[in-house]
């Protein structure tokens, strides 16, 4: 296998407002709450948004921030062969990393928390940001999972049995690659740099580049690390269930149960699609779409949206800006140019 490069001087990102990606996510955020605007009574939304029950409000807060400890500890067990880091630590990351996510475009969060991992506890970066992806695949398969049973016991809208196919294409993709990379990472490269050959000389840096990255596919190696990973991931998305089905209480909503379940995983793969900060208006879109296609009343289902995005919002923004300032971080500590590959010394230790 080609030796990876020596590290260069990476260029500096492009400022968010030059990046295509993001005004599309604009756009199409603008598209949704016009949508809104156009075809909804938005003062019979706002009336039923305020009669929600505060008690369940409440109540979904809490059940909320229960499931963000837990997936701080799955976090924890992927990052096991980046270091042995203090779950409090991890745990005030994972958050402000999260928050990050709701103020800024593009998902760039998922790189601040990577960042703000490095600021904290010392870990490469590059391994940070790769155990977030595989956080994220075991959401994506669970999600996957749930949306195909729900097709096979209940009778959803046909345009999700459409959307469960895609999905399943694309899934099914992704989780090849990274277990290839963890279990078999010298053929993957081989692969690699033969497939790139026209890149020429370019290509021993673009191999370089992925390599640091493979380090945080390593837990997939362990089945203890990955047998807990996938124990903490029916946790949270139970707890996330719950809170749906209590905001779906709180609103008096008749709804099945199982339809909160529906409403959960179409939203939470719809806002991986390009928005705004905050996924303003698509996240309304999918998961008001999810309960009106099941026969709720339109504008109580985009109050029922609105409410649950509002919760966690709220919930987010608040927590992590008290841990940010309690970790003495700023927002643009986090988004800033790439700080080096290394930890300054006087940095917290890996084991710290």
């Amino acid at each position: 296998m080609i030796e990876p490069a020596a590290p260069e001087a990476a260029p500096p990102p492009k400022p968010w407002w030059r990046q295509p990606l993001v005004w599309f996510g604009f756009i199409l955020s603008a598209l949704a709450i016009g949508t809104f605007i156009y075809l909804f009574d938005m003062g019979l939304v706002m009336r039923s948004l305020v009669r929600v029950r505060w008690t369940h409000v409440l109540a979904s807060v809490v059940i909320f921030l229960g499931a963000f400890m837990v997936r701080s500890l799955r976090w924890k067990l992927l990052l096991t062969p980046l270091g042995r880091y203090p779950f409090g630590k991890v745990r005030d990351v994972l958050i402000i990393g999260y928050m990050a996510n709701l103020l800024l475009p593009a998902r760039i969060g998922e790189v601040a928390r990577a960042m703000a991992l490095w600021k904290v506890t010392g870990a490469s970066r590059r391994g940070g940001l790769t155990t977030i992806g595989l956080a994220r695949l075991f959401d994506g398969c669970f999600l996957l999972c749930l949306l195909v049973v729900l097709g096979l016991m209940f009778e959803v809208p046909p345009w999700a049995r459409r959307v469960t196919s895609v999905l399943v294409v694309l899934m099914s993709c992704v989780l090849t690659v990274a277990l290839w990379l963890a279990f078999h990472e010298r053929s993957f490269f081989w692969l690699m740099e033969r497939a790139l050959f026209f890149l020429g000389r370019h290509k021993v840096r673009v191999v370089g580049f992925f390599s640091r990255f493979s380090a945080g596919t390593h837990a997939l190696r362990r089945p203890s690390l990955v047998g807990g990973s996938l124990a903490a991931t029916v946790v949270i998305w139970s707890l996330e269930y719950c809170v749906y089905l209590t905001m779906m209480r709180g609103f008096d909503i008749a709804l099945p149960a199982w339809s909160a379940l529906l409403a959960m995983a179409i939203t939470n793969i719809g806002i991986a699609a390009p928005s705004a900060p905050g996924f303003i208006g698509v996240f309304e879109a999918a998961c008001s779409g999810t309960v009106i296609a099941l026969g709720l009343d339109k504008e109580l289902g985009l109050s029922y949206a609105i409410g649950v995005h509002i919760m966690m919002y709220v919930t987010l923004v608040v927590t992590g800006q008290i841990l940010m300032y309690r970790l003495g971080l700023r927002l643009s500590d986090l988004t800033g140019p790439q700080a080096p590959s290394a930890p300054p010394p006087g940095r917290p230790s890996a084991t710290g």
